[in-house]
């Protein structure tokens, strides 16, 4: 059914997913260009020069269909002998339907061979299913069971030919606007340059083992969780439906504010007492990082109480010299932080959620980083943490608005020895970080430590870690104790009293 109709039995979850390569084990698309049309070479090459941007995904797909000259009932015969379904959606369909979880196909294929591929691969069922694609035309003078006779009519204007987003968006809006109404939580799953335009408009995004969008998202900063099969879809799909059938929790974003570039233009940009210009981005509850890019030359940006997790997605600001993020939930600070904001002196992190020294192990790449808070974080009750700050960020002159000295500096070095041939203490201290728990069937991690949901390292939940849980959630007597559970379940933390190491001290 499609928006608003979908959200008339109030799903708990709405799941978007491409289709080919991601549903599929091979893409129907560049089956038919390998075989009846141009080649691979040719295809991969329009895929290499979509994700560096030098031509759109509707120009290079264009290319590739227009390739294919073979009659359009014949291309659906031989894709249905020569397409199969990946082993474990079929579970995925079933368990869906069976729970309310509406399925919606968003594809920049073709939606004659998309449903003709479903009801021949998962069974009558499929029909069931919201398919938003391109469609197929009969070219000028001629029929689609011809040679040459059919074309791609796209289902937009945008440079994707069928941009994603544009699906998505309605349902975020919707609750958006109504802030008392329950929200389901969105998910998409993806695997190329197709899926850009939606990689960030869910709350949770699979991206395939292996293939572009991955590339993609490391390269915007944008958090995944890696699939290779539906079934780690699945058991995580599961679980998340769990959570938000207890005490009405939603374990990943709840409904909150977007940063969209409306926002970010419509925020106050003034002189602050130092004379630097400064966007005021306070207290919005925004989630995550994002779009960026409009706010141009700024030089402070004022994050101050909102939900932000993870320090992330900034784009090339070389004029950014303070960040201000004090009262977020922030856990991990991305790895590659310091090549977006080479030029960061001040960093102010009072009162968010980072907890083991080695988790700040990315401030130390800052060459200009001179000024650090990180007072009301549990990190600061670590032994030796201050000088472990002052060892492993050389640069800092104020840590906790208090000046650095010599005889920290020294003592720090008599501790951690030097960068190039640490002491056992620094190098037992650099292993460790946060311990958190990921989801069974999710992925641990990515390809250059990019990670699943924002964090560095995950451990999953024992049974028994999962039933303590349970009884937690089912057993908390006031409001303040339930958010207090949800806090630290959207975190990926163990609450205190339900990990093993708990029971055993």
């Amino acid at each position: 059914m499609p928006y608003p109709q979908t959200l008339e039995e109030n799903p708990k979850i709405i799941f978007f997913t491409d289709f080919d390569g991601t549903i599929t084990l091979k893409d129907s698309n560049d089956w038919l260009t390998d075989n009846l049309g141009f080649g691979e070479k040719l295809r991969k090459q329009g895929n290499a020069d979509t994700l560096n941007g030098t031509v759109t995904f509707r120009e290079s797909f264009w290319d590739m269909m227009e390739s294919v000259k073979t009659p359009f009932p014949d291309c659906i015969r031989l894709l249905c002998e020569n397409i199969k379904l990946d082993p474990y959606f079929k579970d995925f369909y079933q368990w869906s339907r069976m729970n309310k979880v509406p399925v919606i196909v968003l594809s920049s294929g073709m939606t004659p061979i998309i449903r003709s591929l479903l009801v021949h691969l998962v069974g009558p069922e499929a029909k069931d299913i919201e398919i938003v694609s391109n469609e197929v035309v009969d070219k000028p003078g001629k029929t689609k069971d011809q040679e040459d006779g059919w074309q791609l009519k796209y289902h937009d204007d945008s440079g994707f030919g069928h941009d994603k987003s544009l699906t998505i968006r309605p349902y975020a809006k919707h609750f958006a606007a109504r802030p008392n109404e329950p929200r389901p939580t969105m998910l998409y799953a993806g695997d190329g340059v197709s899926d850009l335009s939606a990689a960030r408009e869910t709350d949770l995004l699979f991206a395939k083992k292996g293939h572009d969008l991955i590339t993609y998202c490391e390269r915007e900063g944008i958090p995944f969780t890696v699939f290779e099969d539906w079934q780690s879809i699945l058991a995580t799909t599961k679980d998340i439906l769990s959570l938000t059938r207890r005490a009405g929790l939603v374990p990943f974003v709840s409904a909150a504010m977007r940063l969209t570039a409306e926002l970010i233009q419509n925020s106050l940009s003034y002189l602050n007492p130092l004379k630097e210009r400064e966007l005021d981005l306070r207290g919005h509850k925004i989630p995550n990082i994002e779009n960026l890019g409009v706010a141009k030359d700024q030089e402070s940006i004022d994050f101050t109480d909102n939900d932000i997790t993870a320090i992330s997605n900034f784009p090339l600001s070389p004029r950014l010299h303070t960040l201000l993020l004090a009262r977020n939930r922030v856990n991990s600070i991305q790895s590659t932080l310091a090549n977006s904001i080479p030029n960061l002196t001040t960093l102010v992190l009072t009162s968010n959620n980072l907890a083991e020294l080695a988790d700040l192990d990315p401030l130390r790449n800052f060459p200009r980083l001179t000024h650090l808070t990180l007072l009301e974080n549990p990190v600061t009750r670590k032994e030796h943490y201050r000088s472990w700050i002052i060892w492993r960020c050389p640069t800092i002159r104020f840590l906790d608005y208090q000046k650095v000295k010599d005889v920290e500096r020294n003592k720090a070095n008599e501790l951690f020895g030097t960068l190039k041939e640490p002491s056992a203490l620094a190098s037992k201290i650099m292993g460790i970080k946060s311990r958190t728990f990921d989801l069974p069937g999710a992925s641990t991690a990515a390809p250059n430590g990019v990670q699943s949901v924002g964090k560095d390292y995950r451990v999953k939940l024992t049974e028994k870690e999962k039933k303590r849980l349970e009884n937690m959630i089912r057993n908390a007597k006031s409001l303040q104790e339930i958010t207090r559970l949800e806090k630290e379940i959207n975190e990926g933390k163990i609450p205190s009293g339900a990990g093993d190491d708990d029971m055993e001290e």
